[in-house]
């Protein structure tokens, strides 16, 4: 199925997982916020949440400096 990453489409199996699409397009799971369909989702729930065509997540780096 197909899905966006940060606004870039990517293909991923049907049942994908948050964290799983992470996973498959290498994306460390830690010191990132993850957003789905401009909902907020916390680390402890993006392995139980259930990806679907067309869903659009964002991922958010923190970034140091002044």
């Amino acid at each position: 199925m197909e899905i966006k990453i940060n606004d870039k489409s990517v293909t991923v199996p049907e049942g994908t997982t948050l964290q799983g699409a992470l996973n498959l397009n290498g994306i460390a799971p830690d010191g990132i916020a993850t957003g789905l369909n401009g909902n907020v989702v916390p680390m402890i729930e993006r392995d139980t949440t259930e990806l679907h065509e067309g869903d659009s997540i964002i991922i958010i780096k923190p970034f140091y400096g002044g």
